[in-house]
């Protein structure tokens, strides 16, 4: 496994990652938690396509809604996007 070192995290980030970690289920530590954001991060950089952007792109939209107490359905935010003369027929490239 490789090592990395990260110099001069601010002391307010560190106590801030420290209670997450603590809240984790069975008590992570902040490099265990640190380690899992960083291989997560990395793993979400292995998909660059324009698809895998707007997957990311929804799930952000999607978990800030539901932060803000907003409970939104996959037909609600299918009705945001669909144009008044849209046939709702999937595009055909034969």
């Amino acid at each position: 496994m490789a090592t990395i070192t990260i110099r001069d995290v601010p002391e307010t980030a560190y106590a801030q990652l420290k209670v997450i970690a603590a809240k984790q289920k069975g008590r992570r530590s902040v490099e265990g938690f640190a380690r899992g954001l960083l291989v997560e991060a990395a793993a979400r950089r292995v998909g660059t396509g324009f698809g895998d952007l707007l997957v990311a792109i929804s799930r952000s939209a999607h978990s800030d809604l539901v932060g803000a107490g907003e409970d939104v359905t996959n037909e609600e935010i299918d009705a945001l996007f669909k144009r008044s003369d849209e046939q709702g027929e999937p595009a055909s490239f034969e």
